[in-house]
């Protein structure tokens, strides 16, 4: 009798742990279930606000402009159109540095622009890269002018990236060094090999003066 007794009070004690764990462990179950979904619902809720902010800030764009890039194996092929000027770039990665190569009608002059870029940090949704590119201009003062790019691309929502691209630039020219920026606010759409993004960019002049805003599209294709 004591032994059954026994018996039943182990039996007893193991069915109230366990019954104890499955009850944790569907606690942490629906815990883990509210937290992915806020974190999902904050990522929607941040997707609508930028989309919000950018067509808001489209309405008010001076200019249009639109970007088409082709990367094949190594190479690279972009072309441009805005507002009446467009151009056209091939280039390649020597190394460590992609060097391109552009021939850009500006509506009131040719540029002949060679550019070398290098990354100084690249991280799954964060890079830095240097500039420097030589323009020579077929009626006016040719020179070199040197920009820092930093693009900073999150995943918001599936197949949706935050765009955001920051390039203050200085111009060395004989009348001394000029600073202007173009830096951009968008939204990224990516599916398979191709990718499109709706921006809005701002133009700044010497020390960070608005110039113009600009409503845009990048559109990349890998083939």
């Amino acid at each position: 009798m004591a032994r059954l007794c026994n018996l039943y009070v182990i039996w007893f004690f193991l069915n109230k742990v366990s019954m104890n764990r499955m009850f944790v462990l569907n606690c942490e179950r629906r815990g883990k279930a509210v937290k992915q979904g806020t974190i999902m619902k904050s990522k929607v809720l941040a997707l609508l606000v930028i989309l919000g902010s950018a067509f808001s800030m489209s309405a008010m764009a001076e200019e249009s402009e639109h970007n088409y890039k082709a990367k094949v194996n190594d190479w690279e092929y972009t072309y441009r159109h805005r507002e009446g000027r467009w151009h056209v770039e091939i280039g390649n990665k020597i190394g460590p540095v992609e060097v391109m190569y552009r021939y850009a009608d500006q509506a009131t002059s040719i540029e002949n622009r060679i550019k070398f870029t290098w990354a100084f940090v690249e991280l799954d949704d964060l890079t830095v890269e240097g500039r420097m590119e030589f323009r020579g201009f077929d009626n006016k003062e040719s020179h070199w002018r040197y920009r820092f790019i930093t693009e900073y691309t999150p995943q918001l929502y599936k197949n949706f990236y935050l765009y955001v691209k920051w390039q203050p630039r200085w111009a060395f020219k004989d009348a001394g060094t000029k600073f202007d920026s173009r830096d951009q606010l968008g939204i990224t759409y990516k599916k398979n090999n191709w990718k499109i993004t709706p921006f809005v960019e701002r133009n700044g002049t010497e020390g960070y003066g608005y110039k113009q805003t600009v409503y845009g599209t990048h559109f990349e294709i890998k083939l």
